[in-house]
């Protein structure tokens, strides 16, 4: 009994130390927005696609702004389905150093889209209709709203997943935490098992575990990129913080501030963020229109001291920009201290084509020549593992760039 007694002993010891060998390094918690801490005035962060009472959701927009508010975003754009009353009832506002927003998720005969149809001045008091009419058109490129731009909602989803790809929208949900989820547990129920299991004892390792890149959707944006200039790609969110377990029982899982601490939408503005409420909205949705945005995941460290830019000669081009009769460019891309090593991919028409390790404590500029015309877009991605490497040992996302078009 003593010797058995002994044995547990020791695996529960072994199994503490596997839990909790990998740790955040930094203060999860953030109370004052990305605008405040960064001194970059053009640089705003923020949650795309999520989902209130308003329609099968778990929270109000209040809740929603503030859980955004907490997590440190300057914007959340609400997207209920097929519905925008939570503009009709005035909770499109500032919340202190956070905006919310108003958009909708269309249903459409393919699949949903999300539709940023507020500053189409055709849309902006239409109703459900009206704007999933819209929607489609634009889709199909039989008639094109101005003002309106769609974007396709979760296209790889384990319940709605897009049949029609023939034809690109304007955006693209390049990673969508909720079908990350619906797929783990359909194709790999024990990880999911076992990633909420650790959850309770461990939220940091439990997201890193959670964090994945579906390639099929990464070689779509590809795809689109090749074919036409200005296809951007983000984040969804599409946190409902509302799990059915029967008709009248619910959790609320997984929560907004816990997805909106995972990561988000880095948008770089071309001018500094404005003062006015209606100003900044435009200046927000045109970055993310002209794909000037990054992906970051920030539960694993901040954006700041992160970028990716062409330089030819005196000229610096940033992501969305476009480089006609380019010579003599280079990419350069930095990324800042961090507590693990990190992987910096550089991206050509979806083939990686140079894949360099960075130590964690150098934060030098990677500088790589381009000598051939292209889109090229950049990763960069972690070298995270628990102590033993058993319940994680994989390279995992921390930023992901929109492209820069060599023409």
């Amino acid at each position: 009994m003593k010797r058995h007694s002994t044995f547990w002993t020791l695996f529960v010891l072994v199994g503490m130390v596997e839990l909790f060998s990998l740790l955040p390094e930094r203060p999860r918690e953030q109370t004052a927005s990305f605008q405040a801490q960064s001194s970059n005035s053009r640089l705003v962060q923020g949650i795309i696609h999520v989902h209130s009472n308003f329609s099968d959701g778990g929270g109000t927009p209040d809740e929603i702004a503030e859980a955004a508010k907490a997590a440190g975003h300057d914007f959340v754009i609400l997207t209920d389905h097929n519905n925008y009353d939570a503009r009709k009832k005035g909770y499109e506002r500032a919340y202190g150093n956070t905006d919310l927003f108003v958009e909708t998720e269309s249903s459409l005969p393919v699949g949903h889209t999300v539709s940023f149809f507020s500053l189409s001045d055709k849309l902006k008091n239409s109703d459900r209709q009206s704007i999933e009419e819209a929607s489609y058109k634009q889709f199909l490129k039989t008639e094109e709203t101005p003002g309106l731009f769609i974007a396709i909602a979760h296209p790889s989803n384990v319940k709605n997943p897009w049949s029609r790809l023939d034809e690109y929208a304007d955006g693209w949900e390049v990673v969508n935490f909720d079908s990350s989820w619906q797929r783990q547990l359909a194709d790999r129920p024990f990880e999911f098992i076992l990633t909420a299991a650790i959850y309770p004892f461990n939220e940091y390792l439990s997201a890193l575990r959670f964090f994945e890149v579906y390639n099929k959707d990464f070689t779509s944006w590809d795809e689109m990129t090749s074919r036409k200039t200005g296809h951007f790609a983000y984040l969804a969110h599409d946190t409902h913080s509302k799990l059915k377990l029967s008709n009248h029982r619910s959790l609320s899982w997984p929560g907004y501030l816990q997805t909106f601490k995972m990561a988000a939408n880095v948008l770089f503005l071309k001018e500094p963020r404005s003062f006015d409420f209606e100003t900044r909205k435009k200046q927000f949705y045109q970055s993310l229109k002209e794909g000037r945005l990054a992906i970051v995941y920030q539960a694993l460290a901040p954006f700041e001291g992160n970028e990716w830019k062409v330089v030819c000669g005196e000229q610096n081009f940033a992501v969305g920009d476009t480089v006609k009769g380019f010579s003599n460019c280079e990419a350069q891309i930095q990324t800042p201290v961090t507590p693990f090593k990190k992987v910096v991919r550089l991206v050509r028409n979806g083939e990686i084509i140079r894949e360099i390790v960075v130590a964690k404590t150098s934060s030098n500029a990677v500088k790589l020549p381009l000598t051939r015309t292209g889109v090229y877009r950049v990763e960069v991605l972690a070298a995270r593992h628990t102590a033993l490497r058993l319940l994680l040992n994989r390279l995992v996302p921390y930023v992901f760039y929109n492209p820069i078009y060599l023409q």
